[in-house]
């Protein structure tokens, strides 16, 4: 397998396999100066204010304040005809549009999250994350050879930029200066976790909790612990995020499972009945059909019926030289037409980090305001 994502070659069987009842569910997922000076600045002048997701050959009325998917601006029409907008672009007509600020309205729960993958080439130091990342997957922990079963190990990002160095201090300034929450993910492609009995569930929570006074703590759990060839052992994992949640108050439980998969289906909405999850985000890549947008949308309708659109996050991987894969356009449009029919949904993640910064960070940058 490509070591491009979490998702193994079971995952990609089970979808082909989707007619026969196969269960499965994958798991996960240099800034510029300017990007980050130009948010501090719409941080301190935006006011709250509402929205539209500027869309082609729409026409708008006098003082609608849209948001331009294609560069994450904001623009205000100041002035109008009989026609109102006369359906123009407001990047090109300038006598009707303005470049304007908007802060848009937050629920303070939304979520957008980026998988930090650390055996990326290159991985920057935590607290260089594009700001407008809310969350951070740390991913992954995983089981620890010649340990007993739960037992994890976290292998160290690459240490080009210092992230190793200062994962500790960094970690802690994102989450008590920055604001942002961090995940441990755990799991991953190949690294499927199976929690056969209660001693195996009570050395994993041990163990997470080793790494969390090792770090000096963090937000929450992220369960990658399932596949194609490990169904989720639902009254175990019930138990680990309850007990977290109990020895950590706050702490967030959340998952990313197949689309498809009833079986993932029914965990989500056990797990949250039980008060031991927050949110799930399915995976919408790396598999046939997963980055079309029509199959998004209907498929997210059986996510926010059976969870509510606050416990639901979509999934996104951007990465146009890869087959079932979204560009960042098809994702910007396709994200703003489910925000428009599910208001209330939680936010989106982005399969992988070290992806977005090689293309010049466009997901942080036009999911942003999508998200606020």
């Amino acid at each position: 397998m490509m070591e491009i994502k979490m998702r193994s070659l079971p995952h990609l069987v089970s979808a082909l396999l989707l007619s026969a009842g196969v269960a499965a569910c994958s798991s996960q997922p240099p800034l510029a100066s300017g990007v980050a000076l130009q948010r501090a600045a719409l941080s301190a002048q935006a006011a709250a204010c509402t929205f539209q997701t500027w869309q082609a050959n729409t026409t708008y009325t006098l003082g609608t304040t849209v948001l331009y998917p294609a560069n994450g601006r904001y623009y205000k029409l100041v002035n109008a005809t009989a026609g109102g907008s006369d359906k123009t672009d407001p990047t090109i007509s300038t006598w009707y549009w303005q470049p304007t600020t908007c802060s848009g309205p937050s629920s303070g729960n939304k979520v957008l999250g980026t998988y930090y993958a650390t055996f990326a080439p290159s991985a920057p130091r935590l607290r260089e994350i594009h700001p407008n990342y809310t969350l951070i997957y740390l991913f992954a922990a995983t089981n620890a050879p010649g340990q007993p079963a739960g037992t994890l190990k976290f292998d160290p990002p690459p240490n080009g930029s210092g992230a190793w160095t200062n994962w500790t201090a960094d970690l802690q300034y994102v989450r008590s200066t920055q604001k942002r929450k961090v995940l441990l993910s755990v799991g991953g492609a190949g690294n499927a976790i199976r929690f056969t009995t209660r001693a195996v569930s009570t050395t994993f929570v041990n163990s997470v909790d080793k790494l969390y006074q090792a770090w000096g703590g963090f937000d929450g759990l992220d369960f990658n612990t399932f596949e194609g060839d490990a169904a989720p052992n639902t009254s175990e994992m019930i138990w680990i995020g309850q007990e977290l949640k109990r020895r950590h108050p706050g702490f967030l439980i959340t998952a990313p499972p197949a689309p498809w998969n009833t079986a993932d289906q029914q965990f989500c909405k056990a797990m949250l009945t039980a008060g031991a999850l927050d949110y799930c985000a399915p995976q919408y890549y790396d598999g046939p059909q997963l980055n079309d947008p029509a199959y998004l949308q209907s498929n997210l309708q059986t996510w926010v019926n059976l969870l509510g659109a606050d416990h639901v996050v979509v999934g996104f991987g951007v990465n146009p030289g890869l087959a079932n894969y979204w560009t960042i356009g098809s994702a910007v449009n396709t994200f703003s037409q489910a925000n428009s029919r599910f208001p209330g949904l939680r936010g989106a993640f982005d399969w992988r980090l070290d992806w977005d910064v090689q293309q010049g960070s466009p997901f942080a940058q036009q999911f942003g305001p999508l998200t606020r």
